[in-house]
């Protein structure tokens, strides 16, 4: 994040005074400004380009509740008390995107079909047995299939089988976040860069973009994958990740619902108007597909286009009509993390949502907003552990 003094024509405009400056006008900051609406404050959101320019506008639009990783894996890693925790954290989410948005008029081709965590060997089918009998002992709906209904559900070959996630869902990312800023009380700053923020003697912070300075009583920092080119503090806690997307042309429909693959490294789903989008692969360039450049890989996107010719009959000889890259925020242990900067108890920041912002951003919000009004500390997501 960077200006050169040629383009600042902040000197010359009028100090613009808020309560709270939200920095960052993707699904965290919108789901930020949403839950302090409310409360008779002048709130602000800047970005250094339109809503969703970020990871937000260039994801696939799943809203995961418990596939962000095989629940199996969850429970090896944090246990199994967290583990639950974390996934009734995405659950929370789901239905506050329900009940909040969806059944208040935001319009976002959202659908609730659950996914698939496909298995493309036996090990990995295994691990996803054991992943549903610790979610079943929970009492989350999770359903097994076998190859034959890969085959004959999703239109996919050469798969040993899978797991359906009932609970999980999908939208059209930009128009969900448009309609939380349409339902705020936040004044949107597009194309406003910032490039320094500074901390005052009172408590309150300097926000400098080339249209404007800000002075806010607090900040909220919801830059993800960017955050450490505002302050050094994240640069070992939030990781820039790349990820790659590829979307067909129309075709009739074949696919019950969204997927993953590949240990959920891999997804894929039909979209509403018939396109098949597919993700991932980035495993294939781990060294490269890291930092804040949108820069589509050229082997990445072969490998997306030569899996739907391998495993989607449907989909052979289809044109690829969109090809494209995004910058995501990844978590030093994948589990998003909030709270305030180390000596800037106004300066709050949200986080780290390693590839599942949707998924997890809107609850994380609400309890953003409720750490800054009321005191509350989340559990699990506080950075204090890091």
């Amino acid at each position: 994040m960077s200006i050169a003094y040629w383009q600042d024509d902040s000197r010359d405009v009028p100090l613009v005074e808020v309560d709270i400056l939200v920095v960052g006008g993707g699904i965290a900051g919108w789901s930020t400004a949403y839950w302090l609406s409310g409360h008779d404050m002048r709130i602000a959101v800047v970005d250094k380009g339109d809503i969703c320019a970020g990871a937000s506008g260039r994801n696939a639009g799943f809203i995961t509740t418990g596939s962000v990783e095989h629940y199996a894996r969850q429970v090896s890693r944090h246990g199994e008390e967290m583990a639950y925790d974390l996934f009734q954290y995405a659950r929370d989410n789901m239905e506050l995107i329900k009940t909040e948005l969806i059944a208040k008029g935001v319009e976002c081709e959202f659908r609730q079909r659950g996914t698939y965590s496909l298995a493309g060997s036996d090990h990995e089918l295994e691990e996803l047995r054991r992943s549903a009998e610790f979610m079943q002992a929970r009492g989350i709906p999770v359903s097994m299939v076998d190859a034959g209904h890969c085959e004959t559900e999703l239109g996919a070959g050469s798969f040993a089988g899978g797991a359906l996630y009932h609970e999980d869902g999908e939208c059209h990312p930009v128009k969900l976040v448009r309609g939380m800023a349409e339902r705020s009380e936040a004044t949107f700053y597009p194309h406003h860069e910032v490039f320094e923020l500074r901390y005052e003697d009172d408590g309150a912070v300097i926000a400098r973009t080339q249209r404007h300075t800000f002075r806010a009583g607090a900040v909220v920092l919801a830059t993800n994958g960017y955050s450490h080119l505002l302050h050094p503090w994240f640069a070992d806690k939030i990781y820039p990740t790349r990820g790659q997307i590829i979307v067909t042309e129309p075709t009739a429909p074949f696919m019950a619902a969204p997927c993953y693959a590949n240990f959920v490294l891999d997804y894929f789903r039909q979209l509403a108007d018939g396109r098949v989008l597919i993700g991932g692969f980035r495993q294939l360039a781990r060294e490269t597909e890291t930092g804040v450049a949108d820069v589509p890989n050229p082997e990445i996107h072969e490998a997306l286009e030569g899996f739907l010719d391998k495993h989607f009959v449907a989909l052979r000889g289809k044109k690829i009509q969109y090809k494209w890259s995004g910058v995501m925020g990844f978590s030093a242990d994948g589990v998003p993390l909030m709270g305030a900067l180390p000596g800037h108890p106004t300066c709050f920041f949200l986080g780290g949502f390693t590839a599942h912002g949707i998924g997890m951003a809107f609850r994380c919000g609400q309890l953003l907003a409720n750490m800054m009004m009321l005191g509350e500390q989340p559990k699990h997501l506080s950075a204090r552990r890091l």
